[in-house]
Parts: C-alpha cells; structure tokens; sequence
C-alpha cells in the first residue's frame, strides 16, 4: 500500500465516479482502477459498488473512509517533516532501487512522477536489480532508498527484519501454466508432481528464483528442472503462454493483463511467499526519506484489513 492508492481511494469516494477521480488524480482511469482493485485485494474487501453511472461506497469503505484521510493526513505530514530535517544528507538526489516481479504492489512510475512534481527541485534515478546488489547499494550509500524481497523468516513475527529494513508486503506464490497445459485441468497437484515439469524461471541472480528454488528444495526436497531463465517478467509470461513452461510468480504478477490468459494451479499444502521490504541508507538524505515516507509498512495493512474484516 502506499499513499497514492489512498489518494485515489479518497478521490473515488469523494467523486462518485472512476474516470472523474481519475481526471481530478491526473492518472489514467485504467491505472486507477488497478490500484484500487489491488487496494481492495490487500484489504481483502470490496471498497466500491461499480454501476454504469458510477461508484458508492460499499459498507467496508464506508469504515475505510476515516481510517484512510487520517493515515494519508500522517503520510503527508511526515513527509514535510522529513524535509526539514537537517543533517540528513545535503543532496537533492534520490536513487531508488527495486528488486523484479514487485507486479502491481507499488507504482513506482507513478509514486516517481508525483513526488518530482510535488519536489522540482530533486533529481530522480531509478535502478532494477537483485536484492543482493541493492543492499550493497544501500550499505555503500550509492543507493538511497531500496525494495528488496526475500523469503520470509522462519519466526516472521516482527515487522522489523535484521538490517532495519520495514516489511511492506507479505504475497503469496503461484503457478501458472499455459491454457491448455495438462495440470490445468487437475483440481490440485503436488510438488512432486510440479517439479517433474519444465519451469521458465527469472536468472537466479533474482529474489523471485531464489524464493521458488528454496521452496522446493529446503521446504519440500524436491529438485526440478529449470528449462530457461529470463532476465525479464514479461518475457516468462509470454514463454509460459506459449506452453514452453510453467512458472511461479508472485500473485501480484499474476495480475498483470500479460497473464489474463494463463491458468493457475490448485498446489497441495500452504502457498508458499516473500516478503518484500524498504530500506533506506543510513545517510540518505531528507528528500530520500520523504520519498521512502510515500510506502506504508504491512502493519498499517495489517490493521486496516483487522478492522475492516472484523467490522464490515
């Protein structure tokens, strides 16, 4: 969640219309409506009645509502706290960095475009790369602000990881396979059965691969085999719809428009997931933070989805 699926919330809810908000948000309406139907996923509620002439609150929203003004109202002004601070860094330079396969979780272009907007004096970069290298970035100080994944730790209690980093998000795995695979048409399979099958995977160099082969072999003791690795996500969903391979991904990926044609597999026993966390240099400088201030941490995920679940 960041603060921009609650602007858009608001902008929703105050309009009564998708393409109004839209308009008001300076977003295409179809950008908006992903974000609000991953914002809605996360909650795991529905926040809209959708009708012809346009949208209600449903009664979940209706509770949202006045937990969303006050958690935007803290974001901002966070944010212009962490301006002002001094001796955070003279730069007005914000490096990002962020691991692959992060799908719709965060909007990166669009968080990129609305802080330079809201900031014009800050200079923006913005680098794709393995978590390794991105905690070298951040421990070096060549990177200012970083999402990294990793699997999740065996207690995965606290929110705070070792190295400081904020969990943002906690997503589930799955497996797609072309439409008109074998397995598609099983009700459930096991990992047995899943690692007999040739996978399309991401290079290794990446979380995503890391994650699905310690799933196998640690948790399950299975070993299979890997057809091809792909540096890019677009190009391992095209592989897959092309019957090459199958291939795990994080559910947010398997949002995405480019796997609308793939099937998902039923897999015997827990769904398997990462954890995708923000970092931030210890010598980032002020306009780095207010940018990091622009992501909410899973516990204020976490509590709205409590609330709403347990009140809706």
């Amino acid at each position: 969640m960041d603060v921009r699926q609650l602007e858009f919330f608001l902008a929703v809810a105050e309009e009564g219309n998708f393409t109004r908000a839209a308009k008001r948000s300076y977003v295409s309406q179809p950008g908006l409506s992903s974000s609000i139907r991953t914002l809605e996923r996360e909650l795991r509620v529905r926040l809209f009645d959708r009708v012809p002439a346009g949208a209600s609150l449903t009664p979940a929203g209706t509770v949202f509502l006045t937990r969303a003004r006050r958690m935007l109202a803290d974001a901002h002004a966070a944010q212009a706290e962490l301006a002002q601070v001094p001796g955070t860094g003279t730069s007005r330079a914000v490096r990002i960095g962020a691991e692959q396969c992060l799908g719709n979780l965060v909007d990166l272009a669009d968080l990129l475009s609305i802080f330079a907007e809201r900031n014009p004096g800050t200079e923006l970069a913005f680098e794709q790369a393995p978590t390794n290298r991105l905690l070298e970035g951040i421990h070096t100080n060549a990177i200012d602000v970083a999402l990294v994944a990793q699997s999740p730790p065996d207690d995965n209690a606290d929110t705070l990881r070792a190295g400081g980093g904020v969990v943002l998000r906690c997503e589930p795995f799955v497996f797609l396979t072309s439409n008109n695979h074998p397995l598609g048409r099983e009700s459930e399979v096991s990992w047995e059965v899943l690692a007999s099958e040739r996978f399309v995977d991401l290079a290794s160099s990446w979380a995503a691969r890391e994650v699905l082969d310690e799933a196998f072999t640690t948790r399950h003791g299975c070993n299979r085999i890997s057809a091809v690795s792909v540096g890019d996500v677009y190009m391992l969903l095209d592989l897959v719809g092309r019957g090459f391979g199958i291939a795990a991904v994080p559910e947010s990926v398997a949002e995405k428009s480019e796997a609308a044609g793939l099937r998902r597999l039923q897999v015997a026993g827990p769904p398997f997931e990462w954890e995708v966390l923000l970092r931030v240099a210890g010598r980032a400088s002020a306009a780095a933070r207010a940018f990091a201030a622009m992501l909410l941490p899973q516990t204020a995920i976490s509590n709205s989805r409590d609330a709403l679940t347990g009140r809706a």
